[in-house]
């Protein structure tokens, strides 16, 4: 535990007091830029975008379709296609949907193979930059941690659901509860630790996020993000101090989640 956490996360800290060749102690000015560089700022703005948009739909459309194929006859075909793209990496996501969203421009010669132009295209419209849109390129990239991590959500909260007493289901029928007052004032509370377990790791997810930004944009075009920075700052400016105190905000982000979820797990332990 000590040297492969603790030890490396102190290394980290004391790094971040230095400049780029860990010679000058710079006391705080790395964590100033952490906090006031424009393109650091732009970072926080957009991890808080993929935490709240990403998490609500993962987790709402997870939750929707755990209900819905639960009472379908095609439950396992449904849930194996659903969960299908937890299969691919983050990296393999992000090529799939660079095909997907795709854009060669007007130059002469070249032909659209972006399947969202193609479809723009087919409706009469006009194909698009899409990942050059500001103020929707965001939101483009969170569709593909949502068609990755939906998934995971359905798995884990069907599981649930199906978990919750036939007996309190039925007596709610015979009080005259609709299925619709059935499924918010009996099965959401009865799966409640379970949806706040899924929450608080599609969260933890969307604040460590790199890979598939990295992969499509490369943080350009105002959808940089935190670990995309640190990377930047360490392997292309070779700011060691940068991207040292980069990573202990980052830890600091996640931490208190990781702490919350470990108390519901001990928790739950406890009261089994």
């Amino acid at each position: 535990m000590f040297w492969f956490l603790v030890l490396p996360t102190l290394r980290t800290l004391w790094l971040a007091f230095f400049d780029e060749t860990s010679t000058r102690f710079l006391f705080l000015r790395n964590f100033r830029f952490a906090f006031t560089d424009p393109i650091m700022l732009e970072g926080f703005r957009n991890n808080l975008l993929w935490m709240v948009f990403g998490t609500l739909f993962c987790v709402g459309l997870g939750l929707v379709i755990a209900v819905l194929a639960d009472r379908s006859r095609w439950e396992k075909l449904y849930k194996a296609v659903i969960f299908m793209p937890m299969a691919i990496s983050f990296v393999g996501a992000g090529v799939i949907w660079k095909f997907v969203y795709s854009y060669k421009g007007e130059a002469a010669g070249l032909q659209e193979i972006g399947l969202l132009n193609a479809v723009a295209v087919a409706l009469g419209g006009r194909a698009q930059p899409w990942l050059l849109l500001g103020g929707w390129n965001n939101l483009l990239l969170i569709a593909i941690m949502v068609w990755l991590q939906t998934g995971y959500a359905m798995v884990i909260l069907s599981s649930a659901i199906k978990a919750v007493p036939k007996e309190l289901l039925e007596a709610a029928r015979m009080d005259g509860a609709g299925e619709l007052r059935i499924f918010t004032g009996v099965t959401i509370p009865s799966i409640r630790g379970t949806l706040l377990t899924v929450t608080t790791t599609i969260v933890i997810f969307s604040l460590k996020l790199f890979d598939i930004v990295r992969v499509m944009t490369g943080g350009n075009w105002g959808t940089n993000v935190i670990a995309n920075e640190f990377y930047m700052q360490q392997f292309t400016y070779g700011q060691t101090g940068r991207a040292s105190a980069i990573a202990i905000v980052l830890l600091l982000a996640v931490i208190p989640v990781m702490v919350y979820n470990l108390r519901r797990f001990g928790e739950s332990r406890a009261f089994k």
